[in-house]
């Protein structure tokens, strides 16, 4: 049991150094919980429709776009119109974060 304690206080200890080296560390849980769903329904992709992380984020609609606006002052996404349907739009998560 002390093996798992101690393995998982140096993973938590990893965890906050590299957010901290992103930059992440001023987010909110939520904030970062976001940021961690959008890059994972993300994948390989470069941008994502913003339908589509809705439909999956366990997060409210108001939370969600609340947080949204956090990470796209903090340069962290950018959203941008779909160039075809002006109703659509695309997250794409800058490469600093996801490398």
């Amino acid at each position: 049991m002390k093996e798992t304690k101690q393995s998982l206080s140096e993973l938590w200890a990893l965890l906050r150094n590299k957010e901290e080296q992103f930059g992440l560390n001023h987010l909110s849980l939520t904030e970062r919980d976001i940021l961690q769903a959008i890059i994972h329904i993300q994948g390989q992709d470069d941008n994502i429709s913003l339908d589509d992380i809705l439909k999956k984020c366990p997060h409210p609609r108001a939370t969600f776009f609340r947080c949204l606006k956090k990470l796209r002052a903090n340069k962290i996404v950018k959203v941008s119109k779909d160039t075809k349907d002006a109703r659509r739009s695309f997250i794409k998560v800058y490469p600093k974060f996801t490398n």
